[in-house]
Parts: structure tokens; C-alpha cells; sequence
């Protein structure tokens, strides 16, 4: 019984890795519309983001139903414990990016985002720490966990940056658009936050309460 248990417990690992997979192409997806006008990838966006909750469904379930059967103790408690919390953390992610989508050019008659260099900086350096993020959990690995929390600071610079730019644009933009810009800034930067909060995660499940 014992060994199926940690068979199951190696599946949940895997699936949350799976669930990660998928939050991590959807915000790529996202970061991609901030400057290209393609519905289509818009589209792709919505139809991951449908994936990633049907997922996220399937491991909470399995995760209580560990809880209620197994009695889990110690680090395998930690772990379905930590999953739960990994894949809300995830769950939020992929509804991040799917508002970065809505917010586009492409579903915006074209118009551009303000900023949009900045923001597609932001983009990639969130895509990093998501990546990071996973392969913390992937491994166990501490270190790596803690320099997914370095890496926030860079975000919140640009962040900064991306309203210094949005308060000195020309007017050459509707205001509309520099809004949006300022939402898309702040998706980024609240995905980011829940990558450190991920990482936060990985911490704990490989320390313990110390």
C-alpha cells in the first residue's frame, strides 16, 4: 500500500509539472500578442487557459482524495500540501496571461500598446522565472528556488520603467492603449509574483519548518 502511495505521489508530482508546462506556453503565448496582431493567437491563449483549469481540477481532486485516504505524514504531507497551493499559485498564472491576451492589439482593432518594448522585456524576463520556478520544483532545488526570488527585483524595475514611460508618452497613442499598457504591466508583474511565491513553496517542502 505504502509503495503505491508513493507511486501516486510521484504521478502528482508530474502532473503539477504538466499543469506548469502549460501555464508556462500560455504566458509565452500572451507575451507574443502584446505585439503581434494575430487573432489566432489570441485564440490559442483562451484554448490553453481551458486546459490548464481542466488540469488543475483533476490534481486538487486527487490531491484531497490523498489527504482523505492516505493520512499522509512529514515530507509526503508537505508535498500534496505544497501541490495544492503550486497549482492555485499556477491556476492565477494562466488567467494572468489570458488578460494579457484580451488586452492585445489583436483584439483591439490593431492599436498598439504603449511601451510595448518594455513590457515585451518584462515578458521575457517573467518567461525565465517561470522556468526557473518549474525546474525548482522539478529537482528540489533550493538554490535555484532562491534566485527565482532575486529575479523579482529585475521585474519590479521595469515595472517602474514601464510608468515612467507610460507618464511621458507624446500623446501619439490613445489613452485607451496606454491604459491597457499599464494592465498588461501590472499581469506581468503579479505573474512574476506568484512565481516567487512558487519558489516560496519549493522552500518549504524541501526544509520543513526548519
Amino acid at each position: 500500500m505504502r509503495r503505491t502511495f508513493h507511486e501516486e505521489l510521484e504521478v502528482l508530482h508530474k502532473s503539477v509539472l504538466q499543469m506548469g508546462c502549460l501555464v508556462e506556453d500560455a504566458v509565452k503565448g500572451a507575451i507574443v500578442t502584446i505585439t503581434d496582431t494575430d487573432p489566432s493567437l489570441v485564440t490559442k491563449v483562451i484554448v490553453g487557459d481551458d486546459k490548464v483549469d481542466q488540469i488543475f481540477n483533476e490534481i486538487e481532486t486527487n490531491c484531497f482524495m490523498m489527504l482523505a485516504t492516505q493520512q499522509p505524514v512529514a515530507r509526503d504531507l508537505r508535498l500534496i500540501a505544497c501541490s495544492i497551493r503550486i497549482i492555485s499559485d499556477l491556476e492565477r498564472m494562466g488567467d494572468l496571461a489570458l488578460n494579457i491576451a484580451k488586452a492585445s492589439p489583436a483584439v483591439n482593432e490593431g492599436k498598439p500598446l504603449v511601451a510595448s518594448d518594455v513590457l515585451t522585456r518584462m515578458g521575457n524576463a517573467v518567461s525565465l522565472m517561470i522556468d526557473d520556478a518549474l525546474q525548482a520544483f522539478t529537482k528540489y532545488d533550493v538554490s535555484l528556488a532562491e534566485s527565482v526570488e532575486d529575479q523579482d527585483d529585475k521585474i519590479d524595475d521595469m515595472y517602474i520603467e514601464l510608468f515612467g514611460k507610460l507618464f511621458d508618452y507624446g500623446g501619439d497613442h490613445e489613452i485607451s492603449c496606454a491604459i491597457k499598457s499599464a494592465f498588461v504591466g501590472r499581469y506581468l508583474e503579479r505573474i512574476a509574483d506568484h512565481c516567487v511565491t512558487i519558489a516560496e513553496r519549493v522552500n518549504f517542502l524541501v526544509k520543513g519548518m526548519g
